[in-house]
């Protein structure tokens, strides 16, 4: 089978999942997370100048480097600005009280296109790369532009500015580029490689002094065309930082779906946030998604506990 063809589809189950999949997964799982009560979690969209404040210092203690920060904090005004607003949290944070907040992405696109018709904005990868990356080396770059990212790539060519630099944005693709692994369902062979696949790129997580403590927390899932061609690939990304006795994970959804910051207690509620966005397949022949937190399973990490349940 061409080889290019394959990596087309595997972007197109990328774009579905990163697009689409937010609002699959809140139809079929609300019901069952709402009747399990709240997760006693919140969030915010970084609408208020005070929670910007609060977020930027949470990371900026956690070592990322006062201008990531910033950068970051004018992708979530262009955003938030070209949108109005639309269905945001207007001050601080709010409980979640189900798996995603719900948003009007229709009209949440108008808005957007209306500002920038040729930029479709930045999305996970995107956002946690430009704040992460200074703590990521990528020391064997291969010199590819993988198909998964052709979203990615058209993002930064048309955002209006020079996001990452060449050797970043070669660092950028390697980091999300997609890893061939065997069509089974064992996730310990599937994050052995993509922790070897790491290593001959030379992808090394860099923790620079004691004030390093931000991590980047991967969806890894796992997609196959056919039997002998079967990937992984980051699904989603975020950024963690502690603040206090609590985390905060600092995510944009996808392209035309909200920046969020949500606190959590422990990675337990992170993990469970996350696999029951993303965990949304029953009696699949690949694998369930697993988490990463820089290049190591997430501690703790465990399937949707919708599914647990159910089994």
């Amino acid at each position: 089978m061409n080889r290019n063809y394959i990596y087309t589809a595997v972007a197109l189950a990328l774009i579905i999942t990163t697009t689409l999949g937010c609002r699959n997964n809140r139809q079929q799982h609300n019901s069952s997370d709402e009747a399990q009560g709240s997760n006693s979690v919140s969030y915010s969209n970084l609408l208020d100048k005070q929670t910007q404040e609060e977020v930027s210092k949470a990371m900026t203690d956690a070592g990322i480097a006062p201008e990531n920060v910033a950068s970051f904090l004018q992708n979530v005004k262009q955003f938030n600005d070209a949108i109005e607003g639309h269905g945001l949290v207007p001050n601080g944070f709010v409980e979640l009280d189900s798996i995603l907040p719900h948003y009007d992405e229709a009209a949440i696109q108008t808005h957007w296109d209306k500002k920038y018709p040729q930029f479709a904005g930045y999305n996970c990868r995107i956002t946690s790369y430009d704040l992460m990356r200074d703590f990521i080396a990528v020391d064997q770059p291969a010199d590819e532009h993988p198909t998964t990212l052709i979203f990615d790539e058209e993002a930064l060519d048309n955002c209006g500015r020079t996001l990452f630099s060449p050797v970043e944005r070669r660092a950028f693709r390697n980091l999300f580029a997609p890893v061939s692994t065997p069509y089974e369902k064992d996730i310990d062979k599937h994050l052995k490689n993509i922790q070897d696949y790491w290593q001959r790129r030379g992808i090394r997580f860099i923790h620079k002094n004691d004030q390093t403590k931000a991590s980047l927390i991967s969806v890894v899932m796992h997609s196959a065309i056919t039997p002998e061609e079967s990937f992984l690939f980051v699904g989603h990304v975020g950024v963690l930082v502690p603040v206090g006795n609590q985390l905060l994970f600092i995510e944009k959804l996808a392209f035309q779906i909200p920046y969020q910051a949500i606190r959590f207690n422990n990675r337990s509620e992170l993990n469970d946030y996350l696999m029951r966005m993303y965990d949304t397949e029953w009696g699949q022949a690949t694998a369930s998604p697993f988490l990463m937190e820089n290049d190591e399973l997430l501690e703790g990490y465990r399937p949707n506990p919708v599914k647990e349940m159910e089994n």
